[in-house]
Parts: C-alpha cells; structure tokens; sequence
C-alpha cells in the first residue's frame, strides 16, 4: 500500500505534462506574466546544458525584425538565442523590462537545459546599452557581454565584483555612436573589466554585418563563470540544502530606502528559512528550496511573502552557478512562488 507522501509525488509525476524534445530552429514563446514575448533560436545539433544569449533589440525595433540577423552566427558559435520584446518602442530600462528579462530565461530554461556557467547577454544601440547596464549595475548571472553600436553610461562601480564579465564592443565606424568608444574603454579599463572592440568601415547605426555578429557570438561561446564554491551563511545569507543553495533577498521601499533582506536567526531548517527587512521581529519572507529530481528533475523554489515593497529574491546553486531571480514590484501584495522547474542540475 503507498503511503500518503508516496501517492502525492505519484499523483505530480503523472500530473506533469509530456514535453516532446525541443524543435531546432525559430520558436516564439509568450510572456503571460509581463504581456511580453520572446523568439528563442535552438542551433541544429545543439543541446543541454546549451550556452545561450539574451539578446535585446534597438529602440524603435522588435526582436521579429532581428532573427534573420543573428541565425547565422547562432549557428557557427552554437549559441541558443533569446530575444525578447521589450515593454515600449522606447527602448529597455523600466521596472517592466527586468520582468521581462527574468521571464524570458525562466521560459526557456523551463522548455531547454542552458549552461548556466555560459549564460551571456547582448544586444543593439539601446539594447546593447542595457545589456552591460544589467550585466555590471546588478548581481547579474552573465558570463560575458556582446555590445552593437551602443552608447555610453556610466557604471559608478560594479555590483558583483567577484567576477567581471568581459565585454566586446562593435561599432561602425559611420554610427555617430561610434564617438562614445573611448569613454567606453576608459570605464571598463577602471573597473577592471577585460574589454576589446571590433570597429569596421563603411558601416553606420543600424548595421548589423555578419562576420561582426559571428565574431561576438564566437566571444560569448568562449567565455564561462568560474565554478562556484559552497555557501557561507551570512546576516544576509541564508544557505540550504546542505549548503549547496545561496539565498539572498534585496527590498527597496517606498521612501527609496533599500538593502538586504535578514535571516531571521534560529528559523533556518535544510531546506527553508525566513528573512526580515525593516526589524528582526516583523519577519517578511518565508523560502523553501525542495528537492523535486525524483518527480521532475528540478530542484523547486517555494516562497511566500507579506509586503507590498519590491524585493528580488535570488537562488544561486553553488555547484553549478545557475542562478534563479523572481522580483515583486513596488505596491503589489506579494504572491506566492511555487516553481518546481526553478533549478535544472540534478545529476551533482
């Protein structure tokens, strides 16, 4: 006779739904959650853990009007890629956007294994200049950076600088934005950031020559996080699963006022923990990181929260860097979190 938790992990097993394989090739996903949608392009012969892009079109363009662009280099680096549209016809950089950018990995994660140690971020004008805003400005999970015709803003310090993604630039040497390439360099050379740069002739803004996006994605195909270590607890660090999982909660609130979520001390078991950000007794978070590789091959992300600030809740497997983001929004009640495809890698 099966016990009860033997016939509930029966009854999800045979609840979840039957994927068939991923199709090579061009397929579009839409984003429910952030009223987005994104292409993603699977290379023939390519499979998981796969290195991948995210790629971020230019102002004024969509991501339709770019794959034709980029299928040829996808292939020669064997890059998976994702482009997604962004929220206005403005460009990238609002609250909607980081939600669109984290649903967007979290969709295709969902349907293909990605290596998360090779995850790289690009993009065009705009979405080139977002891309190392994202990648330099935020605890990021990005390996490297491939930047086409962007302009330059300034990155004061690095969020994470443990580890500095290195950054190739193009420009064509007709693009007005061609002029921010030296204040570029400077910026990255202060930061300790390894950088080089294509520069070609005859080209202007919105060219996007082949050989010029091979050769960026051939640099993003080369580039990988260093493997990470085991989870040291912390005041802000809450460690799991026999220290294999790190997490980590950032709050910003209505004032402005901003910082790291707290563990709540003595509430931590192996596998959840509870973390306060405005005093030690008025706890906010509540976070379980279960192990599902027996059901569906995932390690699975619960949480529940009482707050309507903005928070970013991250997961980071020590073992393989794989890095999983959800963010709440300014003035939302909270919902709660029950991913059970959150953490691919079961097999360490």
């Amino acid at each position: 006779m099966l016990s009860r938790t033997k016939y509930f992990f029966l009854c999800l097993l045979l609840a979840l739904p039957l994927t068939a394989a991923p199709t090579p090739g061009w397929e579009r996903f839409d984003l429910p959650e952030s009223g987005s949608y994104l292409w993603r392009y699977l290379p023939r012969g390519v499979t998981g853990p796969a290195p991948a892009v995210l790629f971020l079109h230019g102002s004024g363009g969509i991501p339709d009007k770019y794959k034709a662009f980029l299928i040829d280099a996808a292939d020669e680096a064997g890059l998976v890629v994702i482009l997604p549209k962004s929220s206005t016809d403005l460009g990238w950089g609002t609250a909607q956007d980081e939600l669109i950018v984290e649903e967007s990995l979290r969709t295709v994660r969902a349907d293909l294994p990605l290596d998360p140690r090779r995850t790289s971020i690009g993009g065009h004008s705009a979405g080139g200049a977002w891309a190392y805003l994202l990648a330099y400005g935020t605890r990021s999970e990005y390996s490297a950076v491939f930047t086409m015709a962007a302009r330059f803003y300034e990155v004061g310090a690095l969020a994470d600088p443990s580890y500095k993604p290195p950054i190739r630039m193009y420009y064509g040497a007709l693009d007005p934005n061609y002029s921010f390439s030296p204040a570029m360099k400077q910026q990255w050379t202060r930061l300790g950031v390894p950088w080089e740069e294509e520069v070609l002739p005859g080209f202007g803004h919105n060219a996007l020559p082949g050989n010029a996006v091979e050769n960026g994605f051939l640099f993003l195909a080369g580039k990988a996080r260093p493997e990470t270590g085991e989870c040291v607890p912390g005041p802000a660090v809450l460690c799991l699963g026999d220290g294999r999982f790190r997490v980590e909660v950032a709050w910003k609130d209505f004032q402005g006022g901003a910082g790291p979520g707290s563990v709540v001390p003595g509430t931590a078991s192996d596998d959840s923990g509870l973390f306060w950000f405005f005093a030690p007794g008025n706890w906010e978070l509540l976070v379980k990181v279960l192990d599902g590789c027996a059901v569906n091959g995932h390690h699975w992300v619960f949480a529940a929260a009482t707050t309507t600030v903005e928070y970013t809740l991250t997961v980071t497997d020590t073992r393989t860097g794989e890095v999983w983001t959800r963010r709440n929004p300014p003035g939302r009640a909270s919902p709660s979190v029950t991913d059970t495809t959150a953490l691919r890698e079961c097999s360490l």
